[in-house]
């Protein structure tokens, strides 16, 4: 047997590896088709999942079988120096028809990947905002880094309970030119309920402070705002220190 065109059987070898390579990965993807199936059945996964994997698994049979034929077209061609050589080579007209065949069912299913693609994307962000929206509140409530007051040496030790969502606070700022308050706080419970109230006690009590200057009046006026939201299982533990660097007073 005289090979009559070299390239060509190189070509034809080249294909044939590939068909191989593709063959594989088909095997592998016509059983994990059949394994979902069998677990739709069970009901185990939804349609849309045995749906794109029947999809994957036919891609990867076309392909295969577009290799083999280019394999079988051209190793025929490179044996014969006849004109018949050109029928062999329409063998891969057969891979092509059936593009052309399963074409729009091919499309409808990239779109379909296309939309899971994007709810999975959208799924994603949703979990990822309601992990961080938990720690970003909690870093309102308890920041880790208090501002840097003239005078004093300030530094924190916060040790959060269980769950990002607690009711822990406290906050230090400057109420005036010579004054400057210290605040720690505890609403009970945990959870969502416990830190809304902790952020509410957190900026009313700074309004207060600002407009009394005896904390135990600005304390007082915060229990009766929060009296009247009608929620009487909400408890809250605090202190408030206000130190007066010109009067050098602490109340």
């Amino acid at each position: 047997m005289v090979i009559a065109h070299p390239v060509l059987a190189g070509i034809a070898l080249l294909c044939a590896a590939a068909a191989i390579v593709w063959g594989r990965s088909t095997s592998r993807l016509q059983r994990a088709s059949r394994r979902i199936e069998a677990r739709l059945q069970e009901g185990g996964v939804g349609a849309q999942s045995a749906l794109l994997a029947r999809s994957a698994f036919r891609k990867e049979l076309h392909t295969t079988l577009l290799y083999a034929c280019f394999a079988v077209g051209l190793a025929v061609a490179s044996l014969s120096n006849e004109a018949w050589f050109d029928t062999a080579v329409l063998v891969v007209l057969i891979p092509i028809g059936i593009s052309l065949r399963y074409g729009p069912r091919f499309l409808a299913e990239a779109r379909l990947v296309e939309e899971r693609s994007f709810l999975e994307r959208r799924a994603e962000e949703v979990l990822e905002q309601q992990e961080a929206a938990p720690l970003r509140w909690a870093a309102r409530l308890a920041p880790e880094d208090l501002p840097v007051i003239e005078g004093f040496e300030v530094g924190r030790v916060y040790e959060p309970g269980a769950g990002a969502m607690a009711g822990d606070f406290y906050d230090l700022y400057p109420t005036g030119p010579s004054r400057l308050t210290a605040v720690m706080g505890d609403v009970a419970g945990h959870g969502i309920e416990p830190s809304i109230t902790a952020f509410q006690v957190k900026y009313l009590l700074r309004v207060f402070l600002r407009q009394y200057r005896d904390p135990a009046q600005a304390i007082e006026e915060l229990n009766v705002v929060l009296s009247a939201q009608g929620r009487p299982e909400d408890l809250v533990s605090l202190c408030s220190v206000v130190f007066d660097t010109a009067a050098g007073t602490l109340r």
